[in-house]
């Protein structure tokens, strides 16, 4: 019975190691030693509110359009009577409507997790990445998708930044930056301390 407790645990040590390596590479591995690792480390000491604030913008305004232009194609494709696209629906328009929901919600996380990667390997300040998380997390609150549809004529799909007015709305609006904005920063942080631990891990 000893001998088998010890092969399992054995076996779960192993399958939680590749697990572990699989999510949060090593120092070891060749993700640092790429081609492009020398110009990006470059990149980022030289112009780093370019890389982590004017990038990251850019492209969470790329998928914020492509959400979009989504919303407003599925509009007229599949909702061409209606005077909003925000009714239920069924069938096909479900995938449809779902890929450009999940553009709108999943882009700000992923390029801030995309900001965290590129910031905790190149060894960047904290400063610079920190800020554009910030920013991705004010604009991933601020935003909102309105439709309007005058009469005879197709719909408009717009996006505006808003927060809010009152002192409710602003408590509860700085409250949903704080959570994104820790579901943000988490991979950052995690990275930051794997590199901090790696050095001291002695293999023998």
């Amino acid at each position: 019975m000893q001998t088998n407790i010890g092969g399992s645990r054995t076996f779960l040590n192993a399958v939680w190691s590749a697990l572990h390596k699989l999510i949060v590479p090593t120092p070891e591995l060749p993700l640092n030693e790429g081609p492009r690792s020398p110009q990006l480390r470059s990149w980022s000491r030289r112009v780093p509110w370019a890389m982590f604030g004017l990038a990251p913008l850019f492209l969470l305004a790329a998928s914020y359009f492509v959400a979009c232009l989504i919303l407003s194609s599925g509009w007229r494709i599949f909702l061409p009577d209606m005077a909003m696209p925000f009714v239920p629906i069924g069938g096909f328009a479900i995938f449809y409507f779902g890929i450009g929901r999940l553009i709108y919600f999943a882009a700000p996380i992923l390029i801030a997790w995309g900001i965290g990667h590129v910031a905790s390997h190149q060894r960047t300040k904290a400063g610079w990445p920190i800020a554009g998380l910030v920013l991705i997390a004010l604009l991933s609150h601020a935003s909102q998708v309105q439709a309007s549809r005058p009469a005879a004529a197709y719909g408009n799909i717009t996006m505006t930044f808003a927060f809010g007015h009152s002192f409710q709305d602003i408590s509860s609006s700085v409250f949903h930056i704080l959570v994104i904005f820790a579901v943000a920063i988490l991979p950052y942080l995690l990275l930051r301390l794997q590199k901090v631990r790696a050095p001291s891990t002695v293999i023998l």
